[in-house]
């Protein structure tokens, strides 16, 4: 997350679009830095800091909540209905997994593929609407663009590592380090195109501004 937070830090970029994915970068370093904190320290930490499975489903729920927001600002209105009602859902499902089946406290698989099925949904309809639009825009030069590039490209490739990852890597540890590997690697690419994204907002103002 250092990556998406340096051109945070250098870029300061003031687009109102951009604030819900400046707020998540923030957010997920602050998280990110703690769990990682908690794992390195793990064995001098005192029993109720040993477990970080909290902030990582925390890290997935502000993931949907902040992009979610981001892609609703740059959805039409007339489309907001469908988003709403997919955020309404998973909201729902949040409540009822966390009350009556599985705890915060451990790493949840239902989550994260909730994560990828609601966020993908919202990706693919914005890359819908994008092929759709016959103003001639090119799309790609878009800060839109690149988030949403940023996430289906994360959630596509993480849907299956963390919905088969317990149960694979107990039958198979080396398997298991495997997708892990491949996770590392996915979420380094998505913080890269998240701070393309940023660069991306910063010179759309300056072509605002000097027009």
């Amino acid at each position: 997350m250092l990556i998406p937070l340096a051109l945070v830090i250098i870029y300061r970029t003031k687009e109102p679009a951009m604030h819900p994915v400046i707020l998540y970068i923030y957010i997920a370093f602050v998280l990110n830095a703690i769990s990682t904190t908690l794992f390195v320290f793990h064995s001098k930490m005192p029993p109720l800091l040993q477990n970080n499975n909290l902030l990582y489903n925390l890290h997935s729920i502000a993931r949907v909540f902040f992009f979610s927001w981001y892609i609703s600002k740059i959805t039409p209105r007339h489309f907001l209905f469908i988003n709403k009602s997919i955020i309404s859902g998973y909201i729902i499902f949040i409540v009822v997994n966390f009350l009556f089946f599985e705890s915060l406290l451990f790493f949840s698989s239902r989550l994260f593929a909730a994560e990828s099925i609601v966020l993908l949904f919202l990706c693919i309809s914005f890359f819908l609407r994008s092929l759709q639009d016959e103003s001639g825009t090119n799309w790609t030069k878009y800060p839109s663009f690149i988030v949403s590039t940023a996430v289906a490209l994360y959630e596509a490739t993480t849907f299956f590592i963390f919905l088969f990852i317990l149960p694979m890597a107990v039958k198979d540890p080396g398997f298991g380090r495997l997708c892990l590997d491949i996770y590392k690697i996915i979420f380094v690419i998505f913080c890269i195109l998240l701070a393309c994204a940023l660069f991306r907002s910063k010179k759309h103002e300056d072509v605002v501004v000097t027009t």
